[in-house]
């Protein structure tokens, strides 16, 4: 086997430029460590006559100035295992390439050449009684890519050295932005190796690398670290269980069980609180964690902050079933899970194992491994028993969302309301429709939601008992606030009658969502879009007060450009309160208005662009707002008067309300321009939504028998 020195090792029978586009750079910063240091323990493993348990050195380089500021410019990884001799060295250059037998793809590497612009290996290796040295580099800039290959090749040369070693150095991050994440001291890198590979430590405890650390300042060693056998957790308990596959039934409409399974095993490591802050279970994939988001798996057993006797515990789920399934991009899963599986069939196996019955029977075996858990379960399931019967709670509900051990009364019950936006009662019942109260009801008093749920009460108290089980809180209150809002629209309120000035604007307001409120989640927003509880949000806040996970939206530090706009006309522009502001995802912000019902809505066509353009220019740079969503909410609204104001709205081919498709939000001080799309709707039209969905909701309740597949939300 012979490899040409100064040339690139070309890629047979694959596309590097394709194969770049679909692997993705993975989402943690950290990767390229852990990719480079599970090939050093792969390669360690592969030495025929060990002389100890091999050495594994992670050395930071930092450069630091005057100011005693650090910031990163290269990693090296060194191990001393079986190098990259002919064999592993075609291995390594050929994607794909399974015979090591570690499960690997051999797509690691494109990892490190994703957040790297040099990755350059030394490596020396045995070779006939002797040692040779082979100098490579691998890199997926224009000159690689144009010779389909990822690999150049330096040399290979004779070394007078006695025994293997294999570097890999990495320097010249794509990203900027990514230096902070490797700018961290030894005790944070020794914490994330352990986190990440704990699966693997605790099964190799015995025949562990030594495992050094070093940190170097301006190419002075500062610091050093060791990873040793004491400080890896021993295993406290383990337990097997299975589950079943699953597959859609002949008709397509039901997922069935199948009789065949995949055993799956969890690994419990019970950890004092002072070494370990939270609980947690997380999924393994060949000895490694699983840190991708969309692969984590709740805990339902323990809360976060749950201590058994000052301990904490992390659980560990590993299975051939999970390692088989892992994507090039290692720890992205092809695991399928219930809620895509019917939607995303087609790229699915007929029969799959879903993510969420590894879950459940995950924490179902977790109680069982331990009395003390078992007890506190115990102890939240009186409570919750409790909080039903009271509230006359829907199983479904309770099934379908996870409650922790520490809880709280009100949390739980916040909890299920969320999720009853999304799920619909079974059984039969009936509602009454005389809720003589709700016209003394003032969503703006303080006392209104107390007042609220004592209607509420008595609501439920009017219902025949046979029906009482099939009513939830839900249809209960949606009921109510579909009432109420009527009847704000009719004046027929107490308050409305009695008050000397028009309040209409704020007891709409405050009846969607509670003026100066933080939680959308307890609002009723649905009545303008049912997604819009789940979102984040404020209502009725000043611009710059208003924080994001408790980080201000706007820019506090502004150029002398940026401040001259934002004081301009004598006008304070951080001051200005949006009624409601919601933000949905990444880039994407939500703009509502609300209006009097007298106020001739076309007026006031602009005021949302105007916020759009606030926030698009004076967001904080993370956040990145391009994507807006306007609702001007009135009553006074009339199709032709707003098209005088804007030629672009258009009139809905449904319900009474008119939209604009887009509308470019200007870009300043060096940020482009954003867009806009825009309704302008009545109360009524709302209203009249609304009450359409409820009245499908109670039409299915009425049913005599339901369908799973047949609950219309």
């Amino acid at each position: 086997m012979n490899f040409e020195d100064n040339t690139y090792i070309k890629a047979e029978g694959v596309y590097y430029a394709g194969i770049l586009k679909d692997i993705k750079k993975h989402k943690n910063p950290l990767q390229p460590i852990y990719e480079a240091f599970t090939n050093a323990l792969e390669s360690i493993s592969l030495v025929p006559e060990k002389n100890g348990n091999g050495i594994i050195k992670v050395q930071l380089f930092l450069s630091e100035n005057l100011h005693k500021e650090r910031e990163f410019y290269k990693v090296i990884i060194e191990d001393s295992g079986v190098g990259f001799n002919d064999l592993e060295f075609q291995r390594f250059n050929t994607y794909k390439d399974t015979r090591k037998g570690f499960s690997n793809k051999g797509s690691g590497r494109l990892q490190l050449i994703h957040s790297f612009q040099n990755c350059n290996y030394t490596s020396i290796y045995a070779e006939n009684g002797g040692y040779l040295e082979r100098r490579f580099r691998i890199a997926k800039s224009d000159n690689h890519i144009q010779e389909n290959a990822i690999t150049f090749l330096e040399s290979t040369t004779s070394s007078a050295a006695t025994e293997p070693v294999t570097t890999v150095s990495l320097s010249n991050l794509y990203s900027e932005k990514e230096k902070v994440h490797y700018t961290i001291n030894l005790d944070e890198l020794k914490e994330k190796l352990i986190a990440h590979y704990i699966q693997y430590f605790c099964s190799h405890k015995d025949v562990l690398p030594k495992i050094i650390l070093e940190s170097y300042v301006n190419n002075v060693l500062a610091e050093e670290q060791e990873i040793v056998s004491t400080d890896i957790p021993e295993i406290d308990s383990s337990k097997d269980f299975a589950v079943h596959y699953h597959k859609l039934s002949s008709d397509g409409k039901n997922i069935i069980e199948c009789n065949d399974t995949e055993n799956f095993t969890v690994k419990a490591f019970r950890i004092n609180k002072d070494k370990l802050d939270k609980n947690s279970i997380r999924l393994t994939s060949k000895d490694e964690i699983v840190e991708s988001n969309e692969f984590k798996i709740g805990l339902s057993s323990l809360s976060a902050d749950d201590l058994i006797d000052n301990d904490r515990f992390l659980f560990l789920i590993s299975s051939p079933f999970i390692d088989k399934r892992d994507d090039d991009q290692r720890g992205e899963l092809k695991i399928a899970k219930r809620e895509n599986f019917k939607k995303d069939y087609d790229l699915f196996s007929e029969e799959e194992i879903f993510l969420d019955d590894i879950e459940q029977e995950a924490n179902e075996l977790i109680i069982s491994m331990y009395e003390d858990i078992k007890k506190k379960n115990e102890d939240k399931q009186v409570r919750i028993d409790a909080l039903k019967s009271m509230f006359l709670l829907n199983d479904d509900v309770l099934q379908d969302i996870t409650i922790s051990l520490n809880d709280t009364e009100e949390r739980i019950l916040e909890k299920v309301y969320a999720a009853e936006s999304k799920l619909i009662a079974k059984g039969d019942f009936e509602i009454k429709k005389q809720i003589e109260e709700l016209e003394t009801l003032n969503p703006a008093s303080d006392n209104y939601e107390a007042e609220f749920n004592e209607a509420i009460n008595k609501l439920v108290k009017e219902i025949p008992q046979q029906n009482r089980v099939a009513l939830t809180h839900y249809v209960a209150r949606r009921k109510m606030v579909l009432e109420l809002f009527e009847k704000i629209l009719n004046k027929k309120l107490t308050i409305q009658k009695t008050s000397t000035r028009n309040i209409d604007e704020k007891l709409l307001h405050n009846l969607i969502f509670k003026q100066h409120s933080t939680h959308p989640d307890t609002s009723d927003l649905w009545l303008v879009n049912e997604d819009f509880i789940l979102f984040k949000g404020t209502s009725e806040s000043k611009l710059k007060d208003i924080e994001i996970d408790g980080v201000k939206l706007l820019k506090e530090q502004l150029t002398e450009e940026e401040q001259k706009y934002r004081d301009s006309l004598e006008e304070d522009k951080y001051g200005k309160r949006p009624d409601v502001l919601l933000f949905p995802d990444e880039g994407k912000c939500i703009i509502i208005e609300f209006k009097a019902p007298n106020v001739n809505v076309g007026e006031y066509i602009n005021q949302i662009n105007r916020y759009a353009t606030l926030i698009r220019n004076f967001s904080k740079d993370d956040y990145e707002f391009d994507t807006f969503y306007g609702y001007l909410i009135g009553e006074a609204i009339d199709a032709d008067e707003v098209r005088n104001f804007d030629a672009d709205f258009k009139n809905a081919a449904h319900f009474d309300y008119v939209f604009r498709p887009t509308k470019a939000i200007a870009g300043k001080f060096g940020r482009s321009d954003g867009s806009l799309y825009m309704e302008v709707i009545k109360y009524s039209t709302l209203c009249e939504r609304a009450t359409r969905r409820n009245n499908v909701f109670i039409s299915k309740l009425h049913e005599k028998k339901h369908q799973s597949d047949d609950l219309p939300f």
